[in-house]
């Protein structure tokens, strides 16, 4: 009962212990993080985007809102729509903000998660379709009513190019017009399937070989090859086609292997509008 008696009293002797500093810094980066994801995003996008051209009457905050959203593909005829974004913490410990987000534009509906970084942005698992009323405002051709199907589309952008891209876009195909100096070509389209990938960039084709370009192969139902497209670093597209293309032009009277490359162009992205 002694014994008992002393363990006790030196029990109550001791010292309560106290939290470590590491316990301390964990709750105040938590209470600091809580405190950002609830600023509101209108103030956000004021602060550090004041010139901002693209994001109209924002709502929410950091955790979830919403947005209008408009780009001036071509004059006075912008292109709008909204988006909806979720925050995505666990994207946090990679370094990244993360988001799920939702985009949609009349009859074009996009989902999938973005991550942003420093010194890189990755669009993760971007699936959906763009219908055929957008595809004409962000190119300058006769297209027909099908619209572009996305399936699982991976794209990463760093300083050095495109090192990582995967998913699929596919298109039903019809009749196309294609204006080419100052001439509407035909076109008979099938079904065409593309393949996102990243390949380094080649030096005898290609005058920027800094870094990894975004190549989407194409082909039709069977596996044949279409073409390609290839994005660099400097945002130029390279774009390569086949006989077996060329050969769906009702007047074209060429000849040659189906799957050699008859008509290849350079030029900067934003001269496709």
């Amino acid at each position: 009962m002694a014994s008992l008696a002393l363990t006790s009293a030196n029990a109550a002797d001791m010292p309560a212990r106290r939290p470590s500093p590491w316990w301390w810094l964990l709750g105040l980066l938590l209470f600091a993080a809580s405190l950002i994801v609830q600023l509101p995003a209108a103030w956000l996008v004021k602060k550090f985007a004041p010139n901002n051209p693209y994001l109209q009457h924002v709502s929410g905050n950091l955790w979830h809102g919403q947005a209008n959203w408009q780009l001036g593909v071509r004059p006075n005829q912008p292109l709008v729509g909204t988006v909806d974004w979720q925050w995505q913490p666990w994207r946090s410990l990679t370094g990244n903000m993360g988001f799920a987000v939702k985009i949609d534009s009349r009859q074009t509906h996009l989902t999938g998660d973005i991550a942003l970084g420093r010194k890189a942005w990755q669009v993760i698992d971007l699936s959906g379709k763009i219908a055929p009323e957008t595809l004409r405002q962000l190119v300058d051709w006769q297209l027909p009513d099908t619209p572009l199907v996305l399936k699982n589309v991976q794209v990463k952008k760093t300083k050095q190019g495109y090192p990582k891209a995967e998913g699929t876009l596919n298109w039903a195909g019809g009749e196309v017009g294609y204006p080419n100096a100052g001439r509407v070509y035909q076109l008979n389209l099938p079904t065409i399937l593309g393949t996102l990938s990243s390949e380094m960039a080649r030096g005898a084709n290609n005058a920027s070989t800094n870094g990894a370009t975004l190549h989407l192969a194409l082909t039709n139902e069977q596996g044949q090859r279409l073409g390609d497209l290839r994005l660099d670093n400097d945002g130029m597209l390279d774009v390569a086609l086949t006989q077996r293309l060329l050969k769906t032009m009702p007047k074209y009277q060429g000849k040659g292997v189906d799957d050699s490359v008859i008509v290849t162009t350079r030029q900067p992205i934003g001269a496709l509008r």
